[in-house]
């Protein structure tokens, strides 16, 4: 028999959807669509999905379905329980309840469609790729969508800061996060090696940024790789160029539309790899979903078809 696990952060986006996600539960079990074991847990702290869901996978041997209730940092925890249990018998949903909420945006299928409780509990499960990060220390990481460093890692460190504000929803605090990075240092420099292979762009050995995608979107609806698969097997390694200052305003319409290849032609690389070496002699800032992580000379390497993914019916 099949267990529905709900991991609901109360604190995502601008309202606690605690009760809306026991009613929708409720009513769902209550009209039959669901077969199996129904439980809800509220989180109470950064990280505490991660380590609630790893104890539970670990001791119990029933089929679970994990549907992760909150933004893209939610996801990440819950993705980083899953993947800490060892546990195959373990699907994932996503129920977006944020304020960012990339993850889904990258999806042919409406939003509206993960957010019902219904729909997702009566979905199908299909196989996708994971990024495991790993540190020169050994230190390990695991993440679903977008890895990145430089600029745009910058100014996630730098959201945290804007989104302790009130009213300060993801996009908000992503652009306000960018307005004030951009009036700092936009270059970064560090090496970066795609499956053994020095990787570099045309003229630069200094970057604006470099992405490592297996989703589509990050950063409140910027469209970084659009040309990403979350099940080919593949990373999109995307390098641009540190550029003028003057010509960073006029590149954020195309690079949110995830329309820019063409317009930095001869100023930006694209490739497909396996597997992505950052080497410097500093730790580099890392974007993991969003978390801001330091280090050493991280290697990351696609997991192919490593978790199930539900798709809402």
């Amino acid at each position: 028999m099949t267990h529905h696990l709900f991991i609901v952060n109360p604190a995502a986006g601008k309202a606690d959807r605690t009760e809306a996600i026991e009613k929708a539960v409720r009513s769902a079990k209550e009209q039959g669509d669901v077969e199996g074991e129904v439980s809800l847990y509220r989180t109470t702290a950064p990280g505490d999905a991660t380590a609630y869901l790893t104890k539970y996978l670990r001791e119990t041997e029933e089929e679970v379905r994990v549907y992760a209730c909150g933004g893209d940092g939610t996801l990440n925890e819950v993705v980083r329980g899953i993947y800490a249990s060892g546990k195959e018998n373990v699907a994932l949903g996503v129920v977006p309840t944020g304020s960012g909420n990339d993850f889904v945006r990258g999806f042919s299928i409406p939003e509206s469609r993960f957010r019902s409780v219904r729909h997702m509990m009566k979905g199908t499960v299909t196989p996708i790729d994971l990024i495991r990060v790993t540190s020169e220390e050994g230190e390990e990481h695991v993440c679903i969508n977008v890895a990145s460093a430089g600029f745009d890692a910058a100014v996630c460190r730098r959201m945290q800061t804007f989104r302790r504000l009130p009213m300060m929803g993801g996009s908000m605090a992503y652009n306000m996060a960018l307005v004030r990075q951009f009036l700092g240092h936009l270059g970064h420099k560090f090496q970066v090696f795609g499956d053994g292979k020095p990787m570099k762009t045309p003229n630069k050995d200094e970057y604006l940024f470099t992405v490592v995608a297996n989703g589509k979107y990050y950063g409140g609806g910027f469209c970084c790789s659009p040309k990403s698969s979350l099940s080919d097997g593949l990373l999109n390694l995307v390098m641009i160029e540190s550029i003028p200052r003057a010509q960073f305003p006029g590149l954020l319409g195309p690079y949110r539309k995830g329309e820019y290849f063409e317009k930095l032609e001869g100023r930006m690389l694209h490739k497909t790899v396996k597997t992505v070496e950052f080497r410097g002699e500093t730790p580099l800032d890392m974007n993991l979903d969003g978390e801001i992580i330091a280090l050493k000379n991280p290697t990351l390497v696609v997991l192919h078809h490593a978790i199930g993914l539900i798709l809402p019916e």
